[in-house]
């Protein structure tokens, strides 16, 4: 198999040791990488009992085949580990160069455990591997840590850093690199905190080897051409070259998808009109900030030149400024932008934040939580600046609210009792992202049943069958009704074959996004193909995910995962709104469709892989 190096890099932070170990053809072919390499990593050397904080639990920072290929979207890489959010398996992806240049150096991943006795930070420069300490580095903001680490070391290494979040162990911190891509979900951030690990730097000189360059190279050519025009001829404010995810306003609130007051409203104007994509970059001065090898360019440079919340950087992704700006009824686009950015810097996953935050907003209102806990803050609902000095203390750990804010909205609504676990809108531990499941019932589903990072709208993808219209006519999911949105129909199968599909691109290590204008399973598998020369078919490429996703699940009851936990949905799954295009839809019938889901995925019914399933895809040594 070609376009891996059947290496990785092993990081003993408590022996202060590096060093490489080779990896058999079998893992490569069962697994590719990225997630599926994450995963495969903790069932050999996590075991049961291991929890997020232990110097056992391993943090994989895994490229896949993919990172050999000059294609928009193959910039992407993964970290996984337990998560100390769900306390489960979990894996993120970010963009950027950081997964190309683990490539460049010669390996197929970044392996680390153990705990460092005084904060470090690690520097990979091909096949020269060394610890270094960062102790004067503890304490600084993600960013700054990067400009030191890069002064230190030089400008061509990519690094990945994490703030005082990480390092205070906010349960939803997470990893950035170049100042505007992030490892967000399930807490990473402070898994490298636990470690005492600051950051990790690469640099490579090697050139990845792939089974056909000529075929690759006009893959990339023709994909890129295509991906580019079809987004050029999109309305200025859809096109993601000009605003990139600021275009989903536009197209989700029309369809109620939106999640407004701690989804307890269907509209709100004044958010809709200053989260347009063409206000957005109006305000924002947003100008297009790509990855490399990337044509659509989605992330946005922006820069607010005066006023309390001027600053320069990442503009805010959908999910952000969904999150901290319609959750918690906040409309005014420069407060939630300069918020999103403290909170990068600080290295905290804003759609958690923005959970919580939107959780102590209707605590306030309802007087669980006063003046006294929010340090004289008045925490009602649309007050940007309170939000803004929110995030602050979060960021800090602050003694009082802010502490238990870092601790998500189910240990903060668990400690704070009084009724308030009913309006933490999130599962397993984890705040659920802003896709709205009174749009669409199949949200719902995918958020009970996913295995790889508990309830993660982007480790499943389902929703986009009408929030993006993507279809996978390869696996059978090709026309499909706009009222079927609301019908539990097909809704298992679906669900199933999304999370193969993000399992499969996020284990190649491929942009999801790339799919917003036309690419597709072909271009996935021919692409993979190429670089690998494994010959898959589209049976081949669906079973590999199958085999992942079963893998995840098998770590999840591993780490304690029980099946009442997916019927464990919050209160407000069944609150109907009373306007808008999803008035008085409710998920009615959602326990009998994650029955229906186990069903679809080879489980009994307790939703456990059966011998026969787990032999079906090549598992069958793999059951406990």
């Amino acid at each position: 198999m070609k376009s891996v190096w059947h290496k990785i890099l092993r990081v003993d932070l408590s022996n202060n040791t590096c060093k490489s170990e080779q990896l058999s053809e079998e893992v490569y072919e069962k697994f590719l990488g990225g997630s599926g390499m994450s995963a495969y990593m903790l069932w050999r050397e996590s075991p049961r009992g291991t929890t997020a904080f232990d110097p056992a639990n391993r943090l994989t920072l895994a490229p896949g085949p993919m990172q050999g290929a000059r294609q928009t979207g193959a910039g992407k890489w993964t970290g996984g580990a337990i998560s100390p959010s769900i306390n489960l398996n979990a894996d993120s992806a970010a963009t950027a160069s950081f997964g190309i240049e683990i490539k460049n150096a010669g390996y197929d991943a970044i392996v680390t455990h153990g705990r460092a006795e005084k904060p470090v930070y690690v520097v990979v420069d091909d096949d020269r591997a060394e610890i270094k300490d960062a102790s004067h580095l503890w304490g600084k903001n993600a960013y700054e840590a990067e400009d030191d680490i890069k002064e230190a070391e030089g400008e061509k290494f990519e690094c990945v850093t994490i703030g005082q979040a990480g390092e205070r162990l906010v349960r939803y911190a997470n990893i950035q690199t170049r100042k505007k891509s992030f490892v967000g979900r399930c807490g990473l951030g402070a898994v490298m905190g636990s470690k005492l690990l600051k950051g990790v730097a690469v640099r490579g000189s090697q050139e990845v080897p792939v089974h056909d360059p000529e075929q690759l190279d006009k893959l990339n050519k023709e994909i890129n051409k295509r991906l580019a025009q079809i987004d050029s001829e999109k309305p200025e404010f859809l096109r993601i070259y000009r605003v990139g995810t600021a275009m989903a306003t536009e197209m989700f609130a029309p369809q109620g998808n939106l999640p407004i007051k701690n989804y307890q409203l269907a509209t709100f104007p004044s958010g809709e009109k200053a989260f347009h994509g063409s206000n957005y970059a109006k305000e924002l001065n947003a100008k297009p900030w790509p990855c490399k090898y990337c044509v659509l360019k989605c992330h946005n440079l922006c820069e607010i030149k005066e006023g309390p919340y001027a600053y320069k950087g990442k503009g805010p992704e959908y999910e952000s400024f969904a999150m901290m700006g319609f959750d918690c009824l906040i409309d005014d686009v420069k407060a939630v932008a300069y918020a999103g950015e403290l909170a990068n810097m600080y290295s905290m996953d804003t759609i958690s934040l923005g959970g919580v935050l939107a959780w102590a907003m209707e605590s306030y209102e309802k007087g669980v939580i006063t003046k006294e806990d929010t340090y004289g803050l008045d925490l009602t609902w649309g007050n940007a600046e309170a939000m803004v000095e929110m995030v602050k203390k979060i960021g800090s750990r602050a003694d009082g609210l802010g502490y238990l804010l870092g601790e998500g909205s189910k240990i903060a609504s668990e400690r704070i009792g009084k009724g308030s676990e009913e309006w933490a809108i999130q599962m397993k531990g984890q705040e659920i992202a802003a896709h709205n499941w009174r749009a669409q019932y199949i949200s719902a589903l995918n958020y009970c049943t996913g295995v790889a990072s508990g309830p993660n709208h982007e480790r499943g993808n389902s929703q986009h069958i009408w929030v993006g219209h993507i279809r996978l006519p390869e696996w059978g999911i090709d026309e499909v009704e706009n009222e079927e949105r609301w019908s539990w129909e097909n809704a298992a199968d679906r669900n199933a074959k999304f999370h193969d599909y993000c399992n499969i691109i996020n284990s190649a290590c491929h942009c999801k996004f790339m799919e917003f204008r036309s690419y597709t399973l072909t271009d996935l598998l021919n692409t993979i193909n190429a670089c690998t020369g494994l010959g898959w078919t589209q049976e081949d490429l669906r079973r590999c995910g199958d085999r992942i996703t079963q893998l995840q699940k098998l770590l999840n009851i591993r780490y304690g995962w029980k099946k009442e936990h997916d019927f464990n949905y919050p209160k407000r799954f069944m609150e109907p709104v009373d306007e808008g295009p999803a008035a008085g839809k409710i998920p009615v019938g959602l326990k009998d469709a994650i029955m229906d889901y186990y069903k679809v995925r080879g489980w009994d019914e307790d939703g456990k892989p059966t011998p026969a399933k787990l032999e079906e895809v090549g598992l069958e040594g793999f059951l406990e």
